[in-house]
C-alpha cells in the first residue's frame, strides 16, 4: 500500500494550470525527496461559473495533459468529485484518513500563507500537514504564526512530523493565470508559459476566448 510515502499536495483552480505550478511541484519534489506530487483541482460550483471560472472538467482536463509527462506526478479527484466547495482542512483530513502513515507536504504561496490564520480550523491544519511556501513577489512571508525554516538549496531535512513550515525564497512564482487568461483572450500569445499540449486544448475548446 502506501505506507511512508511523501506526499506533497498542489491544490488550485488551475484556470489554466502554468508553468509555474510545474516548476514549484518539481523543485519542492527534489527538495524534499517526495514520492507523489497530487494536484488538487478545487471543486467551483456551477452556478459560479458565471463568475468567469472554467468547468472543473476542463481545469481537470488541462492538469491532466500537463502533468501526463512527470514520474509521480498525480491528479487528485478529491475535491472535484465532491460536488460541493471543500476546505483546505476537509481535504487534508481526508488526505490523512487515505494515507495514514504518510507525511503530508501541502504547497502553497506567501500570498496565501500570510491569511493563514483566516482558513477553516487554521490551528488543525499544523497537525495534519507541514507547509512548503513559495515566494509571490509583493507578499513578505510572514514568520509571526509558526517558526519558519528558510530553505535556501540545500535539502531540508526529511518529512517527519506535520506542522512544519519551510519557507522557500528562491522559488519565486510570478505568473498568474489570472494575466494568462487575459493574454489569451486578447490574442495573445501565453506559450512561453503553458505546456504546448495545454495551450491545444485551449485552442480547441475556445477557452478563454
Amino acid at each position: 500500500g502506501h505506507a511512508f510515502v511523501n506526499i506533497a499536495i498542489l491544490g488550485g483552480t488551475f484556470d489554466p494550470v502554468h508553468h509555474g505550478h510545474l516548476r514549484a511541484a518539481r523543485i519542492v519534489a527534489d527538495t524534499f525527496a517526495i514520492d507523489e506530487v497530487h494536484f488538487i483541482p478545487t471543486f467551483v460550483p456551477p452556478h459560479k461559473t458565471r463568475t468567469g471560472i472554467t468547468s472543473a472538467f476542463h481545469r481537470f482536463a488541462m492538469v491532466a495533459l500537463a502533468i501526463a509527462p512527470f514520474d509521480g506526478f498525480q491528479l487528485s479527484t478529491i475535491e472535484v468529485e465532491r460536488l460541493e466547495r471543500r476546505y483546505s482542512v476537509d481535504t487534508l483530513e481526508l488526505m490523512r484518513d487515505l494515507y495514514p502513515d504518510a507525511s503530508l507536504l501541502f504547497v502553497t504561496g506567501t500570498d496565501q500563507y500570510a491569511e493563514i490564520r483566516n482558513w477553516k480550523n487554521y490551528r488543525l491544519l499544523f497537525d495534519l500537514t507541514s507547509f512548503a511556501v513559495v515566494n509571490r513577489p509583493g507578499f513578505p512571508m510572514r514568520h509571526d504564526i509558526k517558526p519558519v525554516e528558510v530553505v535556501e538549496r540545500q535539502p531540508a531535512q526529511p518529512l517527519s512530523e506535520s506542522g512544519r513550515v519551510y519557507y522557500l525564497p528562491r522559488l519565486e512564482e510570478d505568473i498568474s493565470s489570472t494575466a494568462l487568461r487575459e493574454r489569451i483572450r486578447n490574442g495573445g500569445d501565453a506559450s512561453e508559459w503553458i505546456p504546448p499540449e495545454v495551450q491545444g486544448y485551449i485552442a480547441r475548446n475556445r477557452l478563454y476566448s
